[in-house]
């Protein structure tokens, strides 16, 4: 296990030197110019063909036809034309435009809200596309202040020294390595015999755990304290991650911040960790209090550690493989929400398993009475969690 601690450390750190990348552009990287793939709607053939300027009509009609698989994580850039005009998605509006001003759109999102790898981008206007600048780009390190624009200057610098610029992004990935390696490389170096009762593959599938509970202690003793606070390290960085990946977990929400600096990665990361810390501390009062109501006595302590190892040795997998994905530019799937889901269900319905066969192991409980509990104390927060979050 001692190889496979080793392996996420690697990339964990691979993940922290690619916090300072410079960028080439003040704001957004064009990366596809859009300017002459106008395209107008033909009735009589019924088909899309490029645009023609047609002086006898007052208002002209023009959109673009993308393809968004194309663009992963990219951004759409419109700048409007003077004249008001309306702008229509798969010809819904979108939204009525009265002067100049730039529109960004994220591709990823336009992907999640159509359910598409295909939009018609349409105007409605008096204006003609020769005044609509329209490309594909990614934001530069410095685009700190939102989804906005800025134009650049006509004048030619032979020589521009700047400071290289520092990709929110990616210091925010940068920040949660360093936290979760700091926690992890002091309760793998102060815990190391408890550390591979959690980290051992062999130890996590036995349902033998009543010695374990001899070295590790009680489950709110300091040793198993500090693994549920790696554990929630580890969720935080998790679910950081497959934010960044395009999965949105978090937006929209009260609790977290929305923006793409430093300081709101680093505060929504801090947040992530002590709401998953909270969460698996009540769940310790939640065990007690429906053990005391079933009469199991002191099985909700080895019904607790299950869940503490089980939950952090696959959360520390999936991370890995996150970050592996992440330095090696892998895309997520667009419908990683639903793979994530049926893995979740598959995961909790494996540890409930494995919670049964441990208790039913060191106790003669029934199989009915047995069952009942593990319904209200496992499945019934499980369901209300994946609710919640999907």
């Amino acid at each position: 296990m001692r190889y496979s601690f080793f392996l996420l450390v690697f990339s964990l750190i691979w993940t922290g030197t690619r916090a300072n990348q410079p960028v080439r552009y003040e704001n957004y990287r064009p990366v596809h110019d859009l300017t002459h793939e106008w395209l107008m709607f033909d009735q009589d053939e019924e088909v899309y063909v490029p645009y023609v300027y047609n002086s006898d009509k007052e208002f002209q009609t023009f959109g673009l036809s993308l393809d968004l698989s194309r663009f992963p994580h990219a951004y759409l850039l419109v700048r409007t034309p003077e004249k008001p005009a309306n702008i229509f998605i798969n010809n819904a509006l979108e939204r009525v435009c009265k002067e100049q001003h730039w529109l960004v759109y994220s591709v990823d999102s336009l992907r999640r809200e159509y359910k598409s790898e295909e939009i018609y981008f349409s105007f409605f206007t008096v204006s003609s596309p020769q005044e609509v600048t329209a490309y594909v780009g990614f934001p530069s390190g410095n685009n700190a202040a939102g989804p906005s624009v800025r134009e650049e200057t006509s004048v030619r610098e032979v020589v521009r020294l700047t400071p290289r610029s520092v990709s929110r992004f990616n210091s925010g990935v940068a920040i949660a390595f360093v936290l979760s390696l700091v926690v992890m490389s002091f309760v793998s170096s102060n815990y190391f015999r408890v550390y591979g009762k959690y980290y051992s593959l062999r130890d996590v599938l036995s349902t033998r755990v009543k010695e374990d509970l001899f070295i590790i202690g009680k489950p709110l003793d300091r040793p198993s304290l500090l693994f549920v606070i790696l554990l929630s390290v580890v969720l935080g960085f998790l679910i950081l991650m497959l934010q960044f990946g395009g999965l949105s977990l978090i937006d929209g929400n009260f609790f977290f911040q929305s923006g793409n600096t430093f300081a709101v990665h680093t505060v929504n990361f801090l947040k992530l960790c002590l709401l998953v810390f909270i969460v698996y501390v009540v769940k310790f009062f939640y065990l007690n209090i429906m053990g005391k109501l079933f009469n199991l006595g002191r099985l909700t302590d080895l019904h607790y550690f299950k869940v503490i190892q089980c939950s952090l040795f696959f959360y520390s997998l999936l991370l890995l493989v996150a970050l592996v994905m992440y330095n090696t530019y892998i895309p997520i799937p667009e419908s990683i929400g639903n793979y994530l889901v049926i893995l979740l269900m598959v995961f909790y319905f494996c540890r409930g398993l494995l919670i049964y066969f441990t208790i039913n192991r060191e106790s003669n409980v029934k199989f009915l009475y047995l069952f009942s509990y593990l319904c209200i104390a496992e499945a019934l927060p499980v369901i209300l969690g994946m609710r919640f979050l999907f």
